[in-house]
């Protein structure tokens, strides 16, 4: 198929394998800190502050989460979704069930925030939405076979994405994203944590072990 030799193609290019690497790194990690941050790994919501409001007095939007909230197993059940398929996109190894899993997750709540008309949400998550897409085809090949009759294709080799670096890597950036979450540190330094981890293993990769390596 023409597509998949187009695909194969592009994802020698060093750059879109960094960003492919990286951006499993970012939405798997804006997964966790959501969970942690909206309350659902303990049945709480800090999202609406009239949830204590009786429920008939709520706008739609309040309404909904307050039933979610109170729902209690399947509000956690959300949580626990979010975090185990985010560390699986973050671990790189595991990333194409992680792909899958957050594809269903991210579909769902980009359709709820249109559905209540959320206040510029429905952009943040449609670009998630999308990000998500875009790792789906990058593994087109895995998902192939479970759709339609493929005779064996073994994957290239890709220089960067399957190193065992990102892995390794992969280990500490979840650890940390559960870490700064669960301490309810400062929203911006959740966020730079991370990031300055991710900055700093990224030059370390170039400078050091890629070249080791050849």
């Amino acid at each position: 198929m023409w597509f998949l030799t187009f695909i194969d193609r592009w994802k020698q290019k060093g750059f879109l394998q960094i960003f492919t690497i990286y951006l499993r790194y970012l939405i798997g990690g804006a997964f966790i800190m959501a969970a942690f941050g909206m309350g659902k790994l303990d049945g709480s919501s800090n999202l609406m502050g009239s949830m204590s409001a009786p429920i008939q007095e709520l706008a739609p939007i309040q309404q909904f989460f307050r039933v979610m909230t109170d729902s209690g197993l399947y509000w956690k059940f959300i949580g626990w979704s979010q975090i185990l398929a985010g560390a699986l996109l973050m671990s790189q190894r595991l990333a194409r069930v992680g792909a899958l899993m957050f594809f269903v997750i991210i579909l769902n709540i980009f359709v709820i925030t249109v559905a209540y008309e959320f206040t510029g949400t429905p952009v943040v998550t449609g670009f998630m939405l999308l990000a998500t897409i875009y790792l789906l085809v990058w593994d087109v090949r895995s998902f192939l076979p479970l759709l339609i009759e493929m005779p064996p294709h073994p994957p290239a080799r890709l220089s960067i994405a399957d190193h065992p670096y990102w892995q390794w890597l992969g280990a500490v950036m979840i650890a940390l994203v559960v870490t700064v979450s669960w301490l309810r540190i400062h929203f911006l330094l959740q966020l730079a944590f991370p990031v300055g981890v991710g900055l700093l293993a990224f030059i370390f990769f170039f400078a050091v072990v890629r070249r080791r390596s050849r």
